[in-house]
């Protein structure tokens, strides 16, 4: 299959138009939206992939960003609250 096919592989019916799709992906446990990335949609059944050549200049612009360093954090434990307040589930 080539990168911009004709028609769709997958109906083998409709055309592919080039369309901007939301795009969204977790980067280092941040989430990223891109609210027009570009894609091939079908016109027919709507079957989409989002660009190629697209999708690897943004993976390249990623990987070429410095990476923060991350220091660890203490965990603090939850405060206990008095044994006077405690419900029982059946009360909720």
């Amino acid at each position: 299959m080539s990168a911009h096919p004709k028609f769709c592989p997958r109906c083998s019916i409709g055309r592919i138009r080039r369309k901007r799709l939301p795009y969204v992906m977790v980067v280092e446990d941040q989430l990223v939206n891109i609210p027009r990335f570009p894609a091939l949609v079908c016109d027919v059944c709507h079957a989409y992939m989002f660009d190629p050549v697209a999708l690897s200049r943004l993976e390249a612009s990623l990987s070429a960003r410095p990476r923060p360093v991350k220091t660890p954090r203490a965990r603090r434990a939850a405060p206990l609250a008095p044994a006077a307040t405690d419900k029982p589930l059946e009360s909720f």
